[in-house]
């Protein structure tokens, strides 16, 4: 497989499962837990990290896709009210009804987004397919969400990562995200303007 073969597209309604199961494989807090996580911290991932997005700002989530599957994703808000709004009112009871412990920790997300999105931030989430990672997937879709965001109006785009020993930590840096903040625990915020 070449670079060549992986498009980037809009998000269409037929990804949603395919990406949600990358979700729930790849990202970090499923791997480390339990071997692979229980059934509900992987729901979980899904509140917090695709169904906002795909249910309500659909336009804001680009896919890569090799050979007509998706193989990757990211997404961010542009609409930090709704987001907040939605966030209370729907994803955190659901994530607090699972992990007490992940509810607190998202609604310490959704607060620390509101105040970076009034700013003209945007925080964005991105998921590659094991199989499919260093292939260079993740920068092209890291460069495609800059120019959609940019076209939005956002200033910066922002994450949060765990820690400097991170493959996030590295991928992140390689691309030019300077850290801004460091949290209690040892995560850290990393912003790159656009």
């Amino acid at each position: 497989m070449n670079n060549n073969e992986i498009i980037i597209r809009p998000f269409e309604e037929s990804d949603r499962k395919t990406l949600q199961n990358v979700l729930k494989k790849e990202a970090s807090y499923t791997v480390k837990h339990n071997g692979g996580g229980s059934e509900k911290k992987k729901e979980c991932l899904c509140y917090m990290y695709s169904d906002y997005y795909f249910d309500y700002e659909p336009q804001n989530v680009l896919v890569a896709v090799h050979k007509g599957t998706p193989c990757g994703f990211i997404l961010g808000s542009t609409d930090y009210k709704l987001f907040v709004s939605k966030m209370k009112e729907i994803y955190v009871p659901k994530i607090l009804k699972n992990s007490k412990i992940w509810g607190l920790f998202h609604k310490i997300c959704v607060a620390v987004n509101k105040k970076q999105d009034k700013k003209g931030g945007v925080a964005f989430h991105i998921n590659i397919d094991q199989n499919y990672q260093g292939k260079k997937i993740g920068t092209r879709l890291m460069a495609a969400m800059a120019e959609l965001m940019a076209k939005a109006g956002k200033k910066y785009m922002y994450l949060v990562t765990e820690n400097k020993k991170t493959v996030g930590y590295a991928f992140y840096s390689k691309l030019g995200f300077k850290v801004t903040k460091h949290y209690p625990g040892g995560s850290l915020m990393m912003v790159k303007e656009i």
